[in-house]
């Protein structure tokens, strides 16, 4: 990479090790699936083992005559094959392993998105099929804009496979459009993957006086793979003239509004509670930066207004790498009732089809298992590996309006004790 990061990846690992294996000598998916480390590491370690079944099933022999194909029998493969995938077990040097892989891969996306995903997708290969594509997509969980708006560009165009050239500028048309419609302290939200990534290697939460802190050179090759030169520039100066190490997400902010206004860093205000997490309504807007000869996304406007939000603040503890930290709705479910009878029928089909695949079964599962859980940390822990296990980013509107209904029923049990 160019820059040595080899500190925060180890800590990364021992805490991840800490958390899932520590001393025994095999581990399970499930068991790392609901391990408190960080979503990216998890859907690495998942993807692996996907892969290696699927890997698998090639070389199976079936009969034409067995009738694979109907829907009872899919279904129940499905199940199946999320079982033999749950259920999958490491031996300590497989982990270790893939341990180390993981971090370094996601440590390397997380710096400079546009370069991994083309090197990791297109390897030496000059075109990929787009089924392939969507698969390696699965190992990155952040920074979702890319996977939403690639999937939708190939939907539109009915893509089967990609040249290198294209995929290429297309990621950094994605990436440019997305920035240029930032402010200055959405910009530097931006890089809350990595402050929250390089966190989860400390073991000790961070207090409410803390703020989260990032290496000065993660910064400096974030906004170097996005091609902002100026940024990266002044980031550059104050590592090497001004001795500075790392950032919290104000400071960064303060720098990029300096450049983009010429020296004038008081458009942002300080934080007023003590933390990063500054609505983003009470920051001066700064106008796009284009480039006069740059394409409009081909996407549509919706997809892009959609992947400006700058989601959750950076400021995660340790102990919050499951999608909780949402206040319960407003209302009180009854806790002697079944979760089942608080979901309208429309709510039943979006959640059927936006977090369960369209599985309605699937659905009246899970919400039965959650019934049978005693506790909201068991819940959350649930929702965690449902979350991943779908392939849903856990901060989405839907994930989280779900989260606020499960939640809301233990809310209510703990009331009525």
């Amino acid at each position: 990479m160019g820059y040595i990061f080899e500190q925060e990846i180890e800590s990364i690992k021992n805490a991840v090790r800490a958390r899932t294996i520590g001393e025994d000598e095999t581990i399970r998916l499930r068991q790392v699936l609901t391990a408190k480390i960080h979503p990216s590491v998890k859907a690495y370690c998942k993807a692996e083992v996907e892969k290696l079944l699927a890997t698998e099933r090639v070389g199976e022999i079936r009969s034409k005559r067995l009738p694979y194909a109907l829907p009872e029998v899919a279904r129940l493969q499905q199940q199946i094959d999320l079982l033999l995938v749950h259920y999958y077990e490491f031996d300590k040097t497989d982990f270790e392993s893939l341990l180390d892989e993981s971090v370094h891969f996601q440590f390397n996306y997380l710096c400079r998105p546009q370069w991994t995903l083309v090197n990791f997708i297109f390897g030496s290969n000059r075109r990929v099929p787009v089924a392939e594509i969507e698969k390696k997509l699965l190992y990155c969980v952040d920074y979702s804009y890319f996977n939403d708006l690639l999937k939708r560009y190939f939907i539109d165009r009915g893509l089967a496979e990609m040249e290198y050239e294209e995929f290429k500028a297309l990621v950094q048309r994605i990436d440019g459009e997305v920035v240029a419609r930032h402010s200055s302290l959405e910009l530097a939200t931006m890089t809350r993957a990595l402050f929250t990534f390089v966190a989860s290697g400390k073991y000790a939460a961070l207090d409410q006086s803390e703020q989260a802190r990032l290496p000065i050179n993660a910064a400096v090759v974030f906004f170097e793979d996005k091609r902002l030169e100026k940024i990266q520039g002044r980031l550059e100066f104050e590592r090497d003239k001004k001795k500075i190490t790392e950032l919290s997400v104000m400071e960064l902010a303060e720098i990029i509004e300096a450049v983009r206004t010429a020296g004038d860093p008081g458009v942002i205000p300080q934080p007023t509670n003590g933390g990063d997490n500054v609505p983003s309504e009470s920051v001066a807007k700064v106008e796009p930066h284009r480039s006069e000869q740059q394409e409009p996304l081909p996407t549509s406007q919706n997809d892009v207004d959609e992947a400006r939000s700058p989601g959750p603040s950076t400021r995660r503890s340790d102990s919050e790498f499951q999608p909780v930290a949402v206040a319960a709705p407003t209302i009180e479910l009854d806790p002697q009732k079944r979760l089942q009878e608080y979901f309208s029928s429309h709510d039943r089909k979006v959640y059927i089809k936006s977090i369960f695949r369209k599985d309605a079964e699937a659905f009246a599962d899970a919400l039965e298992y959650i019934d049978s859980l005693k506790s909201w940390d068991e819940a959350s822990l649930f929702l965690d590996s449902l979350f991943v296990a779908n392939n849903i980013d856990p901060f989405s509107v839907i994930a989280v309006t779900f989260t606020d209904r499960v939640s809301a029923k233990f809310t209510s049990s703990q009331k009525a004790q």
